[in-house]
């Protein structure tokens, strides 16, 4: 564990013999003349690594991905390039009573990345380093998925990860990370088996399930921004699948029993089988149009495409697909086939976690609410990760990821154009039908919510994201943050 030493302004300014017995390790600002204005200071401190209003490159910076928060602009977006210079940054900050948020790719569902004051930007450390020896990979808490996914295609190998490269590779991870891999090789958290992360006392810890266990236990799964500042993670990774299938298909005819038979029959398949399973929102003028809630399958599976077609052999006999399109490429190969941009829109969505696959009464009720779907200049949908097998295959207390009972991960999810965004009250009619659609969901079963897509309208959060495990999250936030210097809108 490697300490590093700070003194307050507050404490140099105090002046004494205490702050002589301590004065090479006061903060950088501690060197500089007086200076009165406090992001002056910050300039300095992080040697040009900052970004104010009107500066080149501020706009860009301060935007995040969901624009429902593209309004919140902070006063400054720095970058931080080492784990030193985060600590001097959160020095700062407390000295200065300025409060942060942190982003690493600012795909925060709820804008927790997004902020008024100051957003500590980590993509400077986007280090990537493999180790042939021992297989694992270490991440600088700045990567983007695009980018960790590129680096191990030079290797030849793979971990649980998303389909959009621009998500943050720290977040992702320690809200747990789910992805086409999770059913065999366990949700992203689960492999990793090192992480660094600086502390509210300025101290960067090493941690693992030997050195800090508590804290170690509690990054993985505990959600961003609650015990500090994650700096790098070191993950252990499998050799890729030489090939395997990579599939969409689209149904627009007997969408009921399709839909049925399809999550009968991804319920039953193997674990080398990840998918994503679709119900797309019709508006009822289309409807009397004779358009028909869509049901859509995307995923991968570890085997030919003939063992493919024989798990799906119970659907086809239903109806055949409107669309197909099914390919067999090397694993990174077709990771870029299943890939989604992740482009800046405007999106809300509402999580639960289903213990078995949905059913024909559900699956019923569901269609019904879809095709009162009150429209916008984007889509409204509900959609299903596979989850199951490794990942339940540890307890719930294992780490902090909870949830390790379900089935399946389900989600309304509604987004809306730009166009949209002038006419609030479109939104609004899409959000009521939304709350309306999870109510309906959790009656059918929904239970807990995915800390990875924060919903800043939950009123029990603490127990949907982290159930019997936050008592434990919180006594350890306790000791490692005693004064809540990590804090937004659903921190622990």
């Amino acid at each position: 564990m490697k300490t590093v030493a700070q003194l307050s302004r507050r404490s140099f300014l105090a002046g004494g013999a205490a702050a002589v017995g301590v004065m090479a390790s006061r903060p950088a600002w501690a060197e500089e003349p007086a200076l009165s204005d406090r992001w002056e200071v910050l300039r300095r401190v992080t040697a040009d690594g900052l970004v104010r209003p009107g500066e080149g490159g501020f706009a860009k910076a301060a935007l995040p991905n969901n624009l429902r928060f593209r309004d919140v602009r902070p006063q400054g977006v720095v970058y931080c390039r080492t784990p030193q210079m985060v600590a001097d940054v959160l020095s700062w900050c407390q000295d200065y009573d300025v409060p942060f948020v942190i982003r690493g790719g600012g795909h925060s569902y709820a804008g927790y990345s997004s902020g008024h004051d100051l957003v500590i930007d980590m993509r400077e450390m986007r280090a990537i380093d493999y180790g042939e020896t021992d297989g694992h990979v270490q991440v600088g808490a700045g990567a983007l998925n695009g980018q960790v996914y590129s680096a191990l295609s030079k290797t030849g190998r793979m971990i649980t990860h998303g389909r959009c490269p621009s998500v943050g590779a720290a977040g992702y991870l320690l809200g747990g990370g789910i992805g086409f891999n999770m059913r065999r090789l366990g949700m992203g958290c689960d492999n990793v088996v090192a992480a660094q992360i600086v502390t509210a006392d300025g101290r960067v810890r090493e941690l693992s399930k030997e050195s800090e266990p508590d804290l170690f236990w509690a990054i993985r799964g505990g959600a961003g921004g609650n015990f500090g500042v994650s700096t790098s993670f070191t993950i252990r990774t499998e050799p890729a699948d030489e090939s395997i299938t990579v599939f969409r298909y689209v149904w627009r005819k007997e969408t009921l029993a399709v839909a049925t038979a399809l999550f009968a029959a991804a319920d039953a398949a193997p674990t080398t089988l990840g998918t994503r399973i679709s119900l797309g929102g019709v508006t009822p003028e289309l409807l009397k149009q004779g358009r028909q809630v869509p049901v859509t399958l995307l995923g991968q599976y570890a085997g030919p495409a003939d063992e493919l077609k024989a798990i799906l052999a119970p659907v086809m006999a239903i109806a055949e697909p409107e669309f197909s399109e099914v390919k067999e490429l090397g694993y990174w190969e077709g990771q870029n086939f299943l890939a989604e941009p992740g482009a800046p829109a405007y999106f809300r969505e509402r999580s639960a976690f289903l213990a078995k696959a949905p059913d024909e009464a559900m699956l019923a009720e569901a269609i019904d609410k879809l095709q009162q779907w009150p429209g916008t200049g984007a889509h409204g949908d509900f959609f299903f990760f596979q989850t199951g097998g490794r990942i339940n295959e540890l307890a719930p207390d294992d780490t902090a990821f909870v949830h390790r009972d379900s089935r399946w991960l389900s989600v309304v999810g509604i987004s809306w154009s730009e166009d949209d965004a002038a006419r609030p009250a479109i939104a609004r009619r899409a959000a009521a039908w939304q709350d309306e659609f999870y109510g309906l969901l959790n009656a059918a079963g929904g239970k807990g919510a995915f800390q990875n897509f924060p919903d800043s309208d939950l009123t029990d959060w603490r127990a949907r994201y982290y159930g019997a495990n936050l008592a434990r999250l919180e006594r350890i936030k306790a000791e490692v943050d005693p004064t809540n210097l990590f804090r937004f809108g659903q921190s622990i």
